[in-house]
This record gives structure tokens, C-alpha cells and sequence, in this order.
């Protein structure tokens, strides 16, 4: 069995990975679904870490990225409350328990981030380009953003796989309760917001109905969004079908 610290390391190098990947590539292995199962393989308990990875992901299917507005956290959140989950002896209650207020704190960080740092960059590089300094622009746009990944959330994970459960509280009690609050429900109506701009694109009446059966569905008979996401596969294959069809009786 790995040491403690290795692992924490290895959750830290994980993390900032995952951050550098949804700054760059977006192959998306910094989604809680594929985050989970990553911490519990360091750790040396998959199950635990796909249960909570999968249970995270639920929470944060709706909540997207609108401007400005920065959502709640999933990546570190997932990272830190997979670790404790394992470290706590499984089980995805103290996961979910842990990772709302965690992804408060990782949303602190990517505001700050986007805010103030990133800010602080960009005038860095407008500079270089100025001068023709092409490794200066390279250094600003490229290097030195990464690296701050490392010191906003992988020395966090690090910190929290390391010191353990303890360690995670004490942060999140320090943290002003309007402050958490104020995040909390800003978070909420990101949700509904990004739900609004995905509706927006249905400019094609004749889509509309696929929309209110799978409200109907989930309101009306509380399928959960793994139900609704198969139903949607199901409505997109009859339709592609049924038109194939009647491209043929056309023909």
C-alpha cells in the first residue's frame, strides 16, 4: 500500500493535470465522473471513488460555465472528497457532505484566478508582444498559468488528502457563512441559466415536444437524469429512423 504522502502527491499531480486540461485540450478529465475513479485507483479503492465520482457528477450535470459567472467547483471538490471518503472507510455520504462546501472553495480560487491572475498575465503578454518577445509571450500565456493550476488546486488536494478530513473542516468553518451562501445560490442560478442558453437553441418547433416529455418524465414520474439522458438516446434513434424511413417511401 502506498504512503500517505505519495498518494497526496499523486492526487495533487492529478489534479492540476485535470485543470490544465480544461484550460487547453478539454478532453474532460477533469469531470467528476472521471475524477472519481483516478483518486481511488492512487488510493487503492476504485469503488469508492467511482460511487462518489458518479454521485458528484449528478450534482453538477446542469451547471456550466455562463460568462463572467464561475459555477461551483466539480473537479476539486470530487479529488477531495473521493480522498476522504476512502480515507473515512468508504461510502459516498461523507463525500457528498464534503463536496458542496469544497466546491465553494475551488470557486473562490478560479475567480480569483480569472479575475485577478489570469488579468495580470494577459497585460504580461500584451507586453512581450510589444517588445517582439516571443518567449516572454509564451511564458505568460502559456507556462506561468499552468503552473498557478499547481498552486490553486493541486497543493489543496495535496493539503487535504494529506492532513485528512480535519484539515478540510477547519478551512470550510474559517470561510464566512454569508460568503458561502452568497456563492451557493449564485452557483444555483447558474444552473437555470445554462439551462436557458441550451432551450435557446431549439429554434425548430418540431423539437419542443422532445423537450416536454423528458420534463414530463422527470417531474411527473422522477426518472433520475441517467433515466432522462437514455430516453433522449431512444427519442434521437427513433427520429433519425423514422426519417430514414420516409426518405425511402419518397424515393
Amino acid at each position: 500500500m502506498m504512503d500517505i504522502l505519495v498518494q497526496a502527491i499523486l492526487v495533487g499531480i492529478f489534479v492540476t493535470i485535470a485543470y490544465i486540461d480544461s484550460h487547453t485540450f478539454q478532453t474532460h478529465i477533469f469531470r467528476p465522473i472521471f475524477v472519481g475513479p483516478v483518486v481511488g485507483l492512487i488510493m487503492g479503492d476504485v469503488a469508492t471513488g467511482l460511487a462518489v465520482g458518479v454521485t458528484i457528477e449528478l450534482m453538477f450535470l446542469a451547471v456550466i460555465f455562463v460568462g463572467t459567472a464561475t459555477p461551483p467547483d466539480p473537479t476539486l471538490s470530487t479529488a477531495i472528497a473521493a480522498g476522504i471518503a476512502i480515507l473515512g472507510g468508504g461510502g459516498t455520504e461523507l463525500a457528498v457532505a464534503t463536496a458542496l462546501p469544497v466546491s465553494f472553495i475551488g470557486q473562490i480560487a478560479t475567480t480569483f484566478q480569472n479575475t485577478v491572475i489570469n488579468i495580470w498575465f494577459m497585460h504580461r503578454a500584451e507586453n512581450a508582444i510589444s517588445k517582439l518577445n516571443t518567449r516572454g509571450l509564451v511564458l505568460n500565456n502559456t507556462v506561468y498559468p499552468m503552473v498557478t493550476n499547481a498552486v490553486l488546486y493541486g497543493v489543496p488536494a495535496f493539503l487535504a488528502i494529506y492532513f485528512g478530513a480535519d484539515f478540510v473542516k477547519g478551512i470550510i468553518e474559517a470561510i464566512p457563512e454569508k460568503i458561502i451562501t452568497g456563492l451557493s445560490v449564485g452557483g444555483g442560478m447558474i444552473g437555470a441559466v445554462g439551462f436557458a442558453l441550451l432551450l435557446s437553441t431549439i429554434q425548430v418547433k418540431k423539437f419542443w415536444p422532445f423537450l416536454f416529455l423528458g420534463f414530463f418524465f422527470a417531474s411527473y414520474l422522477q426518472i433520475n437524469m441517467i433515466g432522462i439522458a437514455l430516453l433522449g438516446v431512444i427519442c434521437v434513434a427513433l427520429y433519425y429512423y423514422l426519417k430514414i424511413d420516409d426518405k425511402n417511401a419518397n424515393a
